[in-house]
């Protein structure tokens, strides 16, 4: 790893974290791969950065949500928010990367996101499949009601 770190094929993103320097960047998907490495097995992305990579509204690029259910003992990069997970959840899967289930993003963001912005999340994930019009109608009067 050292002669391959040294040759530039590799790059370091965090403490034992590296990405090989030859594959193509995936902009925020890796970043947010490498952020879950460094925090830890069984975290996965949380709330508004959950919305953001599945590209339903737009929200702080400069901020990553992580929710792990384990205590991290380690520093976080900066602008890294860990938040306390639930114990057993099963997370829902984008891209290969762990991530709380779309609806229940979106409830977690009622009260940091717009209500406007969180109904055009709504909107855009019946657009993409991921929920049903029951479903989208269930969640757009919740966030109309907080």
């Amino acid at each position: 790893m050292y002669r391959w770190f040294k040759r530039g094929w590799l790059q370091k993103v965090g403490y034992g974290v590296y990405r090989l320097a030859s594959f193509p960047f995936l902009g925020a998907i890796s970043d947010m791969a490498a952020i879950l490495a460094e925090v830890g097995e069984d975290s996965y992305l949380y709330g508004e950065s959950v919305l953001s990579i599945m590209r339903l509204c737009p929200t702080r690029p400069y901020m990553a949500f992580v929710a792990s259910p384990a205590r991290i003992r380690k520093k976080v990069p900066h602008g890294v928010i860990v938040v306390k997970g639930k114990k057993g959840y099963a997370p829902f899967y984008h891209d290969g990367l762990p991530c709380q289930r779309p609806d229940d993003a979106i409830r977690s963001c009622m009260h940091t996101v717009d209500n406007q912005r969180l109904m055009e999340a709504v909107d855009e994930a019946e657009r993409q499949g991921i929920f049903t019009v029951s479903e989208a109608d269930g969640l757009r009067r919740e966030v109309a009601n907080a």
